[in-house]
């Protein structure tokens, strides 16, 4: 199935060049720039002029081909839709959890979004200008005056499918802009009544958020620029999507600490195949760059609700903890721990992890709670 999309994109990508130079296409246009037999093109032009991205400027006449071109407004954006990509976990291929990020280019597309989407999930949220939704797969519950709403999700054979009813103006977006997104391998859309619906498909990423705790001294560093400049090194690397980077505050009273006792981490989404590789490098990075003796690591990979590890948030957002309970924490929560240079970094890096999904004013206040 994933070959198949690739296939699509490949070709709408080239009808478009083609179109945009000569103004039009035909078949021998294609069959000379793929080596693909005519009668396979041929069933792509037509699947193409159904799902209406491509519309037909001449037909057929005696030994004249007919003329395409690819379907596009031209005197608007080109799309509101920067990236959309999806997380999720997947074991024996059935699906526990999904988290979708939507990242836009307006602030006002994204509130917009964000209203709409969360009529039928509250676990919708904006993070800067990206909009994630994390969900169970399978129908979801819809706001029928929502002119925006996710219908179902499912994930299967390594694919996440998002099934999005719209009318007016989302459904602009759905027929003419998502598919630009980078990340959509592919989008099909059909009227059903006052509706127009669409299935948006993606890669099912692994969702792998890293902590780092106390990597500057009282004169040196700042762990909130390591682990930014660590999210630049990691989200370079082809297959890999920048989610976010996260500052949150632990108990303001501990010993030892060098101003507000701040904790950093960041989150990713990476193709399967890239998840150890990437932790190895963040290692290597972190060890290189940090300025101190007590730096530790700590890595969630996944989706998965850890209740250890909250416990464990809380407690070291109101009082003082050893570095026994944040490697217990860690292990009840299946989290990975690395001493880059030391042991007591682990305490701020395992706790980061618990703080995962909380709004900017809870990462911010000790006082709020967390979950």
């Amino acid at each position: 199935m994933l070959k198949l999309i690739e296939k699509r994109r490949e070709l709408i990508s080239l009808i478009e060049k083609i179109t945009h130079d000569k103004g039009y296409f035909d078949v021998q246009d294609l069959v000379e720039d793929t080596g693909l037999p005519r009668s396979t093109l041929q069933d792509w032009i037509n699947r193409f002029v159904d799902e209406g991205c491509v519309e037909v400027l001449e037909e057929r006449a005696g030994r004249r081909r007919a003329r395409y071109a690819r379907r596009r407004t031209r005197n608007l954006p080109t799309t509101a839709c920067k990236r959309i990509f999806t997380t999720a976990d997947e074991t024996a291929g059935t699906a526990g959890a999904v988290e979708i990020f939507h990242e836009c280019r307006s602030e006002g597309c994204i509130s917009f979004c964000e209203y709409m989407y969360a009529l039928g999930n509250p676990r919708v949220r904006k993070n800067g200008l990206i909009l994630r939704q994390k969900l169970v797969p399978g129908d979801l519950r819809m706001d029928d005056a929502a002119s925006l709403c996710l219908k179902k999700v499912c994930v299967k054979d390594g694919l996440v499918y998002q099934t999005i009813r719209t009318f007016g103006g989302p459904a602009y977006s759905l027929t003419e802009m998502m598919e630009q997104a980078d990340g959509v391998l592919d989008v099909r859309y059909s009227q059903k009544g006052a509706y127009t619906e669409g299935v948006v498909a993606t890669e099912a990423l692994k969702h792998i958020v890293i902590a780092v705790d106390d990597t500057d001294s009282a004169t040196h560093g700042a762990t909130f620029a390591l682990t930014l400049s660590l999210l630049d090194q990691l989200s370079a690397i082809e297959g890999v999507h920048r989610i976010s980077h996260n500052v949150g505050f632990l108990y303001p009273d501990a010993p030892g600490k060098t101003a507000g006792n701040s904790v950093s981490y960041i989150e990713l989404g990476a193709k399967a195949e890239l998840v150890e590789s990437i932790i190895q490098t963040a290692i290597e990075y972190v060890k290189s760059q940090t300025g101190s003796e007590h730096t530790g690591m700590a890595v969630k990979v996944g989706l998965r609700n850890c209740p250890e590890l909250m416990r464990f948030t809380r407690k070291a957002r109101t009082q003082i903890v050893t570095v026994e309970e944040a490697l217990e924490a860690a292990e009840k929560s299946k989290v990975r721990t690395y001493e880059i240079t030391g042991r007591k970094g682990l305490i701020g890096a395992v706790a980061a992890l618990g703080m995962v999904d909380c709004p900017p004013e809870t990462l911010m206040d000790v006082k709020k709670e967390i979950g």
